[in-house]
Formats: C-alpha cells, structure tokens, sequence
C-alpha cells in the first residue's frame, strides 16, 4: 500500500474520530441569566450571618448539584434544594466561579452589581445536552401479520386548586418612644395586602417648638458664649414611613419601608437674655428614616411592632393594637 493511499484510508477516518469526540469534549456550561427576586423572602425570613456578624444575601442557582463555586469573599452556606443549589453569600460580593466535574470552569463570573443583604436572586445554568449515541446494529422488526391493533387514549389533565388568598386590611393605632428627646409619638399604621401589599405608618406628638432666635450647641452655647435659660424647653416630631408587606403564614406578616422623620428641641433663654427661644442643634435631626416591623393577627386583633431609625442616629420603638378587616 502507498503512502497516499494509507494517509486516505486510516489516517483521514482517525482525524474525523477526533474532530467529532473533540466537539464532544469542548461542549461547556454556560450562565443564561442573572436576576434580583424582589418577592423572594426567603434571605429575610431565615438570615445567615457572615464572620461578621452581618446578614448574608441568598442566590439561588438552577443546576444539578454536581457544579462547585467560590467567590473572592466566600460562601457562608450552601444548602442543595431539589432542582436548585442555595448559596449564602457575604454583603458585597460580586464575582463568582463555577466549577464542574466533567464541563470544566467558568471563571470570575461578574453580577450586575454587589449583591445585598436580606435580598435573593437567582442565576440559572445551561448544561450541555449529551450527545445520543447511535447503535450500528440493525434493530430486530417483528412483523405481524392480518393483525390490526386499535388504541384510544383519552387523557384528563386536573389541575391542582390554587389556594385563595383574601385581602386583609389592617388598622392599628401605635404609640413609639425614642431619639436623643426621649419623645412620645401616637401614630396610625395602615397595612392593606393578599399575599403582598404595601404599609403606611405615620406618627407625631402633636407638638410644635414655634419661632426661635437661633440655634445653640449640646450645651447651650452660641457665639462663643453660653446664655442663661429658664429651664423650659419644646421639642416637636414626627415620622412617615412607607413601604412593602409580606404575609408570612396566615396570622403573621411582615413589612419593611423608607420614609421622612424630624425630631426637635427648643431651650428658653432667661429674660436677662432677652428671652425667646433657641434650637438646640445636638437634639435636633431630620432625613430619611427605615422602619422595619411584624404584625400578628389574633381573631380580628391585629398587633404590630416595628423598629425605625433616622440617619442610623435616632432609634425609636413603636407597639400598636388595632382591627384586622377582611377574611
């Protein structure tokens, strides 16, 4: 045999051989997409904490359990659910790197953004599909003969009922204590949802400092001097706040928000100082505010409690009672 003629009859079959099984060999895993899951509340309801101290956010991955990761700052927890893997990951993280087995590394995968405490997303994963190997022996063909065979199938498909949930309203009168004043505040929360909804809680004290001349330091001092005062003073706050809610069983519901809150103090100068009032700029603040809380319905009984903060500086605690409408 000719050299040319070996190279066309071995070689060229054994180079075909390669190209398929090295198509085989190169076939990887890819990431399809990446999302925030602003209803999932599973990252807020059951926190996992990092080495430090702080709440880690939640990806949930859609893949076999057989693929391994890594981040730069680590994985606090991995938890393998049917058809999904849980991953706990620290405040911040924002790469991830993915190993299999069999279909190798995706490196340094980045997100969108950092990810974020209490928050879940997910990240789904096409695997490849296995190639289908064909059998080179001719299939056995049984042959029937003045045979006719008839086959009906009548298919029922039931769908399963899906659970109603009723609307709910809530009304609860609330009173919060807090910030530098050590202030009282009455206040009414509104919480209207099914299995989502929304809140809005609003409290003051009914109070206002009036007109003043000025404003003075922690101690009284203005202009370099501290004036005489009586003693009186008048402070003025109040809070709203607004944001999500979320029924966790069916008495129990949770809610989260943002809104506006301004606490402030007036010390009254002495009437050898003219009198008049000055704003004390220590006790006094105002910005955005953050309130977290939960509600338990007993009956038609409806109680909250939440924690609000303003600017992470004032912190106030509120408690209420109030009348569940609705099923």
């Amino acid at each position: 045999m000719t050299a040319s003629r070996f190279t066309y009859h071995v070689l060229l079959p054994l180079v075909l051989i390669l190209c398929v099984n090295s198509s085989a060999w190169a076939q990887r895993f890819s990431v399809v997409s990446f999302k925030m899951l602003p209803n999932d509340v599973s990252a807020f309801i059951n926190p996992v904490r990092d080495l430090n101290d702080e709440d880690c956010a939640l990806v949930k991955v859609i893949a076999s359990e057989d693929f391994a990761f890594s981040t730069p700052l680590g994985i606090v927890k991995r938890i393998d659910k049917t058809g999904e893997i849980w991953l706990y990951l620290p405040r911040g993280s924002k790469k991830i790197t993915i190993k299999h087995p069999t279909w190798g590394v995706l490196r340094d995968y980045a997100f969108p953004g950092k990810v974020v405490s209490h928050m879940a997303y997910e990240l789904r994963i096409e695997e490849p599909v296995a190639p289908i190997t064909m059998s080179n022996v001719p299939a056995e063909v049984k042959v029937v003969r003045d045979t006719l065979v008839l086959t009906r199938v009548d298919t029922l498909v039931v769908r399963p009922p899906v659970k109603y949930v009723p609307f709910n309203l809530e009304t609860v009168a609330t009173i919060s204590y807090g910030g530098r004043n050590g202030n009282i505040l009455g206040g009414l929360l509104l919480m209207a949802m099914k299995r989502h909804g929304g809140f809005v809680h609003v409290a003051f004290d009914f109070s206002k400092i009036g007109p003043v001349r000025g404003e003075c330091g922690i101690t009284g001092e203005t202009a370099g001097s501290t004036p005489f005062y009586t003693g009186r003073t008048r402070s003025s706050s109040f809070m709203i706040n607004a944001g999500m809610a979320h029924r966790i069983t069916k008495n129990l519901s949770v809610y989260e928000g943002a809104g506006y809150s301004s606490s402030s103090l007036a010390w009254q100068l002495a009437p050898s100082e003219g009198g008049g009032y000055l704003k004390n700029s220590h006790y006094s603040l105002k910005g955005i505010s953050f309130e977290a809380g939960v509600s338990l319905v007993v009956g038609r009984i409806a109680i909250s409690a939440s924690v609000t903060t303003v600017k992470g500086k004032d912190w106030y605690g509120s408690v209420g009672a109030g009348i569940k409408f609705g099923k």
